[in-house]
């Protein structure tokens, strides 16, 4: 079948087809107890068999239970294991900068990791420029196995950024300023680390260096080095990727975050080479949705994914988490864009009245009487019976809070609330998840041949880059003339500021410049090959 399953009315299963409008994304609310694995998320991970899905798993139990009979359907599996990184595809964020602004969004995510404040201060900013002038040159300056954060962490314990003496440039300062004037990284370095002074150098440095240590460590280091996959392999072919989340540990959160939205990016950017429209489907299901960190543009990402043959199942527990996260307004703009909102409980009084108020509201029959008795030498009694009609909500709060775990409430944008049965898995498929199961620490992620090609053609252009800086040799001779054209405009100067006319020929001119460009393009090349 191909769509989202939601639930189950009379023994038929509802679904929501996947050219519904005004969109396919689905929020769904249930918290501890609800079922939303078994119901909702291994329900549709089964029930797919045509789009590729990208799903979170918090604890690694739906790749261990479905990755099988995704692999019978015909998937290629893949996993990104950010709780366990021995045992993962492997995933390096700066295979995805192709442009200046692309290595600022890196830089700010990994700042903003140990940022838990939220300060966006001259110390966020000087840290998250340096960083960008760190990965601005690995990435045009470095050999291919160096452009990753280990190349950034190996610059900054090669060259120290505190000079020998006061009034000198540092190892560092030399290094960026080595590079020419318009060279992106030494802009970077220029207008941000470099203007700093003194002591606040030293603390950019210290700040830094707390902020990128948890990519020293060898298993990380080795996790971020290189891409198993490109992340648009996703919308090229029928693609299940396992995204496994650590639980109660937010270490990672702006690096998982940072994942997600190059993913985001690149699915984009594949869309737009082709039409507007993805050569492969996507559907997203999001588990734990606020554990993936702060989206600026999600409901942008909502409102625009159905065109470009995006769906997406956001999953939270509560709806105040949510709001925590995004605040009140634009979390009611993310509520707004998904056409089919799920209520499986509601653990707390905002979600219940929440959903009481989508709802809407009824009208009933109150049935009104009196009855009157007469005492006298017979007794009497009279009854009168009325009605009036009166509104109330179709389940009020309360209701809600207390509605059987087998229930769940549907509520659709342009059709009437529906009480519907949830579709658990193990109804619909029986001892589906137990037939084939894997562990999740036996995964052992393999370099696509594309990637491969890939990396190779990096190789071969950075060869033929160092070859063609090698080439530029001055002779003996050659270097003679420059030198005598350089000591005849030095005379010249001298001679103008004495008074005596001695102007510099157009000839020297040019062989001054070129003399300059020469000892640039060798000064560089030596920081190159360091």
């Amino acid at each position: 079948m191909n769509g989202t399953i939601l639930g189950v009315l009379d023994n038929k299963i509802i679904y929501q087809d996947n050219t519904t409008k005004p969109n396919r994304n689905v929020m769904v609310i249930g918290g501890s107890g609800s079922y939303k694995t078994q119901s909702v998320v291994i329900t549709n991970l089964f029930n797919e068999t045509k789009n590729s899905i990208v799903v979170t798993d918090p604890k690694g139990e739906l790749y261990e239970k479905t990755a099988g009979i995704k692999l019978a359907q015909g998937y290629e599996v893949h996993v990104v294991n950010f709780a366990n990184m021995a045992h993962s595809d492997r995933y390096n964020p700066f295979d995805y900068i192709e442009r200046d602004i692309q290595a600022e969004s890196v830089a700010t995510k990994i700042v903003q990791s140990e940022n838990a404040e939220g300060k966006k201060d001259v110390w966020f900013s000087t840290q998250r420029q340096l960083l960008k002038a760190l990965i601005l040159f690995v990435m045009k300056e470095r050999s291919p196995e160096q452009r990753n954060l280990a190349g950034v962490i190996n610059v900054l314990q090669t060259f120290d950024s505190e000079p020998i003496n006061k009034d000198e440039n540092s190892d560092l300062d030399n290094l960026f300023l080595a590079l020419k004037i318009t060279h992106p990284a030494r802009i970077a370095y220029e207008l941000g680390f470099k203007k700093a002074k003194g002591d606040m150098k030293a603390s950019i440095i210290s700040s830094l260096l707390a902020t990128i240590s948890k990519f020293t460590d060898e298993e990380v280091s080795n996790f971020t080095s290189i891409s198993d996959f490109h992340l648009q392999d996703i919308g090229r072919k029928k693609i299940v990727l396992y995204v496994i989340i650590p639980v109660m540990d937010n270490t990672y959160e702006s690096f998982i975050n940072l994942f997600f939205s190059q993913m985001f990016d690149e699915l984009y950017k594949l869309a737009s080479s082709n039409g507007a429209k993805l050569p492969q489907e996507v559907d997203f299901i999001l588990d734990e949705f606020v554990n993936l960190g702060k989206f600026p543009k999600y409901e942008e990402f909502l409102a625009t994914c159905r065109g470009y043959g995006i769906g997406v199942t956001t999953i939270c527990q509560t709806l105040t988490q949510l709001q925590s996260l995004y605040g009140k307004e634009k979390a009611e703009s993310i509520l707004g864009n998904h056409a089919v909102k799920i209520c499986l409980n509601a653990s707390n009084e905002a979600t219940a009245k929440y959903f009481s108020e989508l709802l809407g509201k009824s009208t009933v029959k109150v049935e009104t009487g009196s009855e009157s008795t007469s005492h006298s030498k017979e007794t009497s009694t009279s009854k009168s019976d009325s009605y009036s009609y009166t509104s109330r909500q179709l389940m009020t709060p309360d209701e809600i809070i207390r509605m059987p775990d087998t229930q769940s409430l549907l509520i659709f944008t342009n059709q009437k609330p529906i009480k519907a049965t949830k579709a658990f898995q193990f109804k619909l498929f029986p001892d589906a998840d137990s037939k084939v199961k894997l562990e999740q620490n036996k995964y052992v992620g393999i370099t696509s041949k594309s990637q491969l090609e890939k990396y190779n053609d990096l190789s071969v252009k950075w060869e033929e880059k160092l070859q063609s800086l090698k080439n530029i040799t001055v002779t003996e001779e050659e270097e003679k003339d420059l030198q005598d054209n350089i000591d005849s405009d030095l005379e010249a100067m001298n001679n103008e500021n004495s008074g005596v006319d001695n102007s510099t020929t157009e000839t020297d001119k040019i062989a001054e410049t070129e003399a300059k460009e020469v000892q640039a393009e060798e000064k560089n090349f030596d920081q190159v090959v360091l």
